[in-house]
């Protein structure tokens, strides 16, 4: 497939030769010739300040490879408009060293690229997502659907349900019986970064919480069954560092799915593409039944943390 470079007519000779010269290096099967002036790899210098000619794109797409040494990334990205086509290059990185070390394949990222005659580079990235290694039962989306106005009240016992965790080990909620449990609804390609990615992070520090004062489970449902399986459950639990003894990610049947949601109190459905659904938290007392219920974004993790220490204590 040949994919090419477009630069707008604003822009120098010097800078077309550079953006052709990092496509080429990068393993794009351009057949376009380079002049022979054109260097083989643009010179980049790190912490180098920028021209008042520089141009900045907004760029998008999914890291494909990270190389922490330069420090630089592999991005799999959209086109940019009157630049460049859609293609996976190699980008150095310019932001803060913190943000650099969170970074890795399969993220789903939005930066600003920067170009100046024979420099770019990336700066401002911002994770939005994680996107796992496809599989070949992966789907977009479930026909099976929750239904409404069967969700369990506070105080109401949940009725006992089996689901399949990211090893593909069977797990019953009956089996946390005696310790407190905190109940979400996630995907793994959510690409609305104040939705599950959100949650995502929130849990984390639950979970960082529970294992230093050792008690509690953190099970994350997903509503997206057909394409979250276990094996890509596993590894994006993998990549957000999850302990399994601690947290468990839970896809199966989508009508088992389903009518677990249903007792929560959440609905999804897919659309265009994506899986919308409600974003609820709950926390299950020892003898399960609903202790507290989030809907919605507007809760913290300190406040689940002070409502499992709470069930936990009776």
């Amino acid at each position: 497939m040949k994919r090419r470079v477009f630069v707008s007519a604003g822009l120098a000779a010097g800078l077309v030769a550079a953006a052709l010269a990092l496509v080429l290096a990068s393993g794009c099967k351009s057949r376009r010739e380079l002049p022979e002036s054109a260097p083989s790899r643009p010179a980049i210098t790190p912490g180098a300040a920028v021209s008042a000619n520089a141009k900045r794109y907004a760029l998008k797409g999914v890291i494909t490879a990270v190389d922490f040494s330069k420090p630089a990334i592999t991005v799999s990205h959209e086109a940019i408009p009157g630049f460049m086509d859609a293609m996976t290059m190699s980008f150095p990185v310019r932001d803060d060293p913190k943000v650099v070390a969170l970074l890795r394949p399969g993220d789903r990222i939005e930066a600003r690229l920067v170009v100046d005659g024979n420099v770019f580079f990336l700066e401002n990235v911002l994770t939005k997502g994680y996107v796992p290694t496809p599989t070949a039962t992966s789907s977009s989306s479930s026909s099976v659907r929750p239904e409404p106005n069967r969700g369990v009240g506070v105080g109401e016992l949940v009725p006992d349900f089996t689901l399949i965790d990211q090893n593909g080990k069977p797990v019953r909620l009956s089996q946390f019986r005696g310790e407190p449990v905190a109940v979400t609804f996630v995907y793994t390609r959510c690409p609305v970064a104040t939705a599950c990615p959100v949650t995502v992070g929130k849990f984390s520090k639950i979970a960082a919480a529970l294992e230093k004062e050792k008690f509690g489970t953190l099970l994350a449902v997903t509503v997206d069954p057909a394409g979250d399986t276990p094996a890509v459950l596993k590894e994006y639990a993998d990549h957000i560092g999850a302990d399994p003894t601690r947290w468990r990610f839970l896809t199966g049947d989508p009508a088992a799915v389903a009518r677990v949601a249903e007792r929560f109190g959440v609905l999804y459905y897919p659309d265009r593409g994506q899986i919308v659904h409600s974003q609820t938290v709950a926390v299950v007392d020892p003898d399960g039944r609903i202790a507290n219920v989030y809907y919605g974004e507007q809760w913290e993790p300190e406040s689940v943390l002070q409502d499992l220490e709470k069930a936990r204590k009776g």
